[in-house]
């Protein structure tokens, strides 16, 4: 199973970069790209979706996966919190060993020009469908025993409908959800870095960590 994952990341690279020739697609690939944060883990404990960086601070192309989990060093306020959230609800030895990641759209970019990247038309669209595809190809094989999505526009670009919703006093902000995502139980979570509700995150991954517990 191992082999076929990595196979797949490897077409998803190619794919990937064989889009960076057009000079278009290539002209709004600025902050870097990333398919995979991490190693191929077949069956991961965790499988971590964002929509595009998760607080990545490295601004290269990348050629293939990281030897590890990038989030385990990340000093981002994405990563450090969500190192936090682990340690406290007793997921870190699955974040450190059985947690794989990608984000919803490879090309990179800053939280400012996000709504760029949700344009109808244009490269960045291109590139949004172009993403979208090879993510959920690469969940579906990955087959985790759960997945946390942090954020409205990560569920968006990957066409996830939320059950058992919860928000803010306000009723503004979505903090939790549950439902599936190619075969594997998906819990939402509000973004890391853009003002999420403690204890909204504390509830997503508290029920991650059940779900996990009862499919192992």
């Amino acid at each position: 199973m191992y082999d076929a994952i990595e196979d797949l990341l490897r077409e998803a690279y190619s794919a990937t970069h064989h889009m960076l020739n057009d000079p278009e697609l290539g002209s709004v690939v600025r902050h870097g790209l990333v398919i995979s944060y991490g190693p191929p883990i077949p069956e991961p404990d965790l499988l971590l979706l964002s929509f595009q960086g998760a607080g990545n601070t490295d601004a290269s192309v990348n050629d293939t996966w990281p030897e590890k989990l990038r989030s385990l060093d990340s000093p981002s306020r994405f990563n450090r919190t969500l190192r936090g959230l682990c340690c406290e609800t007793g997921l870190y030895s699955s974040l450190q060993s059985s947690a794989m990641a990608f984000p919803a759209v490879f090309p990179q970019a800053p939280s400012k020009e996000a709504r760029r990247w949700m344009n109808k038309t244009g490269p960045r669209a291109k590139w949004r469908r172009h993403s979208a595809y090879w993510v959920k190809r690469l969940v579906k094989a990955t087959k985790p025993k759960v997945i946390i999505v942090f954020g409205e526009k990560a569920s968006k670009v990957l066409d996830i409908h939320w059950d058992r919703v919860e928000r803010n006093h306000r009723g503004h902000r979505r903090t939790f959800g549950v439902s599936e995502f190619q075969g594997a139980p998906a819990v939402f979570c509000a973004h890391l870095s853009q003002g999420y509700v403690r204890s909204g995150a504390l509830k997503c991954f508290r029920y991650a960590k059940e779900l996990i517990s009862e499919r192992s």
